[in-house]
């Protein structure tokens, strides 16, 4: 991880963010132990912040305290990943369809406009860029749907959600190339006013992947 170096926000936010980053990006294993030395020396910056730092994220989901022994990094089996997909599925298909109803042409608009960067990003090797493109198209239907509570309550998960897609899709489970016409797909019955179609392409993108696709978590026990 990077050092901290900005000091216009509290060090514990920017510890929250930094630790945050990592997890999602891959850089521990799921249940690799972390501690608060070792954190606050690769961050540069003492333990108090640290442990403000995971006192967050373990709200988030991303890690997981243990009596006496510290932190762990989260880790789902393959049915926890299911329900999570399933969950997700149902606050995405709703938040879709409230969102074609009440901002169509303004989601239809956003959707667009970030499938043309997807599409600039198939032959680049940086995943993380093609995957950040990837959840702003999710996002969209959150923030066209007017449901702050829909939106509220896929925030509460949105940390693990980003952090798995990220892991899988970097295991070549799925070829971004593949991703991208998925998501146009989508995009084309939206436009065309097939909304029932849009939520079954939506629901095999996410939970049929799910199913097929997970591969049990290397992990560190030690």
């Amino acid at each position: 991880m990077e050092q901290i170096k900005n000091q216009h926000r509290s060090l514990s936010d920017i510890a929250t963010d930094s630790i945050r980053d990592a997890i999602i990006r891959g850089d521990f294993k799921m249940g690799q132990a972390v501690t608060e030395a070792a954190l606050s020396l690769s961050l540069n910056i003492s333990k108090t912040p640290v442990r403000e730092a995971l006192s967050k994220l373990e709200s988030e989901g991303l890690v997981v305290s243990e009596k006496n022994k510290g932190y762990r990094i989260f880790s789902l089996t393959k049915q926890e990943y299911i329900e999570l997909s399933e969950l997700r599925f149902a606050l995405e298909s709703q938040a879709l369809r409230y969102g074609f109803e009440r901002d169509r042409n303004g989601m239809i608009e956003k959707l667009e406009n970030i499938l043309k960067e997807m599409e600039g990003f198939l032959k680049v090797s940086d995943r993380e860029i093609y995957q950040s493109l990837d959840t702003d198209f999710h996002h969209v239907f959150f923030e066209s749907c007017g449901n702050a509570s829909i939106t509220n309550v896929y925030s509460k998960h949105q940390s693990v959600i980003m952090a798995t897609r990220l892991r899988n899709l970097k295991k070549e489970n799925i070829t971004k190339h593949t991703s991208f016409e998925q998501h146009q797909a989508l995009a084309v019955c939206l436009k065309d006013g097939d909304l029932d179609n849009a939520v079954k392409l939506l629901e095999s993108h996410i939970v049929n992947y799910a199913r097929e696709s997970f591969v049990e978590p290397e992990m560190l026990l030690n």
